[in-house]
């Protein structure tokens, strides 16, 4: 049976879950995790997904829940000046994307409000599974996400 989940359990499911998702990109080669296989003006690739989901925990949580800098700025990223440079990242080494969600993460816990948080929980899983679908379109084995997986362990 599954666990009934409150804000930080999820949130806690969602950190083990991003671990494995984050340990099997590592395993992708690059030029796999840019190639353009999404047909979208926005996110395209892999990569695109990955730097999506940061940004929007940064922004919703650090700038409008804690009114802190974004971390994007903190790590001397550039705030992008396009649709193109918000959504593309294909040439951007995925050690530098991943750097930048981890760093995301790692904001003091403050989980009020619960509304704004499940918001951005319920993106990431909507984004993960976008990463998952596109790493077998891509001829990949990603791991398995899902909270009953996790649940179990």
């Amino acid at each position: 049976m599954l666990p009934r989940m409150q804000t930080r359990e999820f949130y806690a499911y969602l950190t083990r879950a991003r671990r494995v998702l984050w340990a099997a990109l590592r395993a992708v080669p690059e030029e796999d995790l840019s190639r353009a296989v999404i047909p979208s003006d926005g996110a395209r690739c892999v990569k695109d997904l990955v730097v999506h989901v940061a940004v929007v925990e940064d922004g919703w949580v650090h700038g409008d829940l804690l009114r802190e800098p974004f971390v994007a700025q903190t790590l001397g990223r550039p705030e992008p000046r396009s649709a193109d440079e918000y959504w593309h990242h294909e040439t951007e080494p995925l050690k530098d994307l991943l750097a930048y969600w981890e760093a995301d993460e790692s904001r003091p816990e403050t989980f009020s409000p619960d509304e704004v948080l499940w918001h951005v929980m319920q993106h990431e899983v909507r984004h993960t599974a976008q990463i998952v679908l596109t790493l077998l379109m891509l001829g990949h084995t990603p791991p398995r996400p899902d909270l009953a997986f996790f649940a179990a362990r």
